[in-house]
């Protein structure tokens, strides 16, 4: 792996993000891209998937393209997080520090996310997990991610060779009854052309196929995109629920946090200073002291945050 200036460590991590999704049976590219860009923001991404079907799960890095304008090709060994890594130890702490910004991808059970700060802050945090083993990546093996249109060219090299490999068994299969029985040659060419062209189809919609719609999928892009926003705060999730489509969560935030951070979370949420003064607490569908259920009449009134 190349080595990064500051300036363009600083650019490809400062902005990603990491986590998981169950496996399931329908395109998995499409699937972290739907999850990646409500996160985001944008639908120009980059990303990184691993497969785990032992826990049938789906873990990823994404992050905008913008951050990799000054890097043609980019590569992290953090992917040592992600289980089907040759050097993934299991549940821990993944480090990879810089020289204004260090990088930790922490990763326990089926859990994953990424957190990025300055070496400063980043000690005192690990000083805090010393119950979490801390692995050291710089000299781990790098994985590249890739961009949404690499992705789609990658799927469409499979298939144009899949078409070359499918034409040279026709064309064999053609040359061979040709010389042992030229009538047979034109019913086993139809059939082998059928048989490619199905193959084709099969191939192509599944490269175009959008299958990631359903309620439980719109329901992990929130709870994604709400975890994403705490994390970049420096908050925590102390609870969240989600029953019969009606999303309830308590978030910890701390008290500096500016408006667009509550407006970023929709207009039912309410807040209220917590005990300790560098901490407010925001809800949604959940009762606070001193407010009123987030639920009552509150959609189109202000949030008051405290100061």
């Amino acid at each position: 792996m190349a080595k990064l200036s500051p300036v363009q460590f600083e650019n490809a991590y400062a902005g990603m993000i990491a986590g998981v999704i169950p496996l399931h049976s329908g395109d998995i590219d499409k699937s972290v891209f739907m999850v990646a860009q409500d996160v985001l923001g944008t639908a120009r991404l980059h990303f990184l998937v691993a497969v785990d079907r032992d826990n049938s799960a789906v873990y990823y890095f994404a992050a905008a393209s913008s951050a990799f304008a000054s890097i043609p090709a980019f590569s992290t060994p953090l992917a040592a997080a992600m289980p089907g890594h040759p050097q993934h130890r299991g549940d821990g702490i993944y480090f990879l520090p810089d020289v204004s910004l260090s990088v930790a991808v922490e990763k326990i059970r089926d859990h994953i996310r990424l957190i990025a700060n300055t070496p400063e802050v980043m000690a005192d945090w690990l000083a805090g997990q010393s119950e979490q083993a801390v692995y050291l990546v710089e000299d781990d093996e790098a994985w590249a991610m890739e961009s949404i249109p690499a992705a789609y060219r990658r799927i469409a090299d499979g298939i144009s060779l899949s078409a070359s490999r499918y034409s040279l068994v026709v064309a064999a299969i053609a040359l061979l009854l040709y010389v042992g029985a030229a009538i047979g040659v034109s019913v086993l060419n139809a059939s082998a052309d059928k048989s490619s062209q199905a193959h084709m189809k099969a191939i192509n919609n599944a490269v175009t196929r959008i299958d990631f719609v359903s309620p439980l999928s719109q329901q992990l892009a929130r709870m994604q995109k709400v975890s994403a926003l705490v994390v970049r705060a420096g908050g925590w999730i102390d609870e969240y629920k989600v029953k019969n489509g009606d999303e309830k969560f308590i978030l910890m935030m701390p008290a500096w946090i500016t408006r667009d951070y509550i407006d970023a979370l929709g207009s039912r949420v309410v807040a209220d200073q917590t005990s300790d003064d560098n901490l407010i607490r925001i809800a949604q569908g959940v009762s606070l002291p001193g407010t009123l259920p987030a639920a009552r009449g509150l959609k189109n009134k202000p949030v008051v945050v405290p100061r």
